[in-house]
C-alpha cells in the first residue's frame, strides 16, 4: 500500500503540473484544452482512490477504539467468570496493541497522513511551476530577455519586476 501511495503522489503531482502549466504559464493555449480535461479526469480518479483508502483506514481505526471501549465496559457488567476472563484478555490485547494501518512502519494512514500528503503535493507543484516560469527568462548583459518558451506577458512582467 505504501508503493501505491507513492504512485498516487507522483501521478497527482504530474496531473496538477499538466493542468496548471497550460493555464498559468502558456496562458490558455487552445491546443492544450483536451490535455487539461484528460489530466483533470485522471487527477479526480486518483484523488478519489486516495481519499477512499485513507478514509477507510481512519474509520476502521476509530471503530476499533470504540470496540475496545465497549469491551472494557462490558467486562464489568458480566457475572460469568469465564466470559469475563475472555473479554478482559481481548480488551487488554486491543488496548496494548491497537489497530492501526502503517506504510512500512513509517507513517500511519488516516486523516493526519492525508493533510501531510496534500501539503507535500502543493509544495512540489508550486516549486515545479515556479522553476518552469523562470526558465523562460534568460539573463543577457544584466537584463532579462524573454526566451521562446515563455508566452505569458503578465508572468514575464511580474518576474522581471521581482528580479529587478
Amino acid at each position: 500500500m505504501t508503493i501505491k501511495m507513492a504512485g498516487y503522489f507522483i501521478w497527482m503531482t504530474f496531473d496538477l503540473h499538466e493542468i496548471f502549466y497550460p493555464i498559468l504559464i502558456t496562458n490558455y493555449v487552445k491546443s492544450k484544452t483536451m490535455t487539461i480535461v484528460l489530466h483533470m479526469f485522471c487527477f479526480t480518479n486518483n484523488i478519489f482512490k486516495f481519499l477512499l483508502i485513507n478514509y477507510i483506514c481512519e474509520i476502521v481505526t476509530t471503530k476499533a477504539k470504540a470496540t475496545a471501549n465497549i469491551l472494557n465496559k462490558l467486562s464489568h457488567v458480566t457475572c460469568d467468570i469465564e466470559i469475563r476472563e475472555i473479554i478482559s484478555q481481548f480488551s487488554l490485547r486491543i488496548v496494548h496493541a491497537p489497530l492501526r494501518f502503517y506504510g512500512i512502519g513509517f507513517f500511519q494512514f488516516g486523516f493526519k497522513f492525508l493533510h501531510g500528503f496534500i501539503a507535500s503535493i502543493a509544495t512540489i507543484v508550486v516549486i515545479i511551476l515556479q522553476a518552469q516560469g523562470k526558465a523562460g527568462l534568460v539573463a543577457y548583459r544584466d537584463k532579462l530577455i524573454k526566451c521562446k518558451y515563455l508566452h505569458n506577458k503578465r508572468i514575464y512582467r511580474y518576474i522581471y519586476a521581482c528580479v529587478m
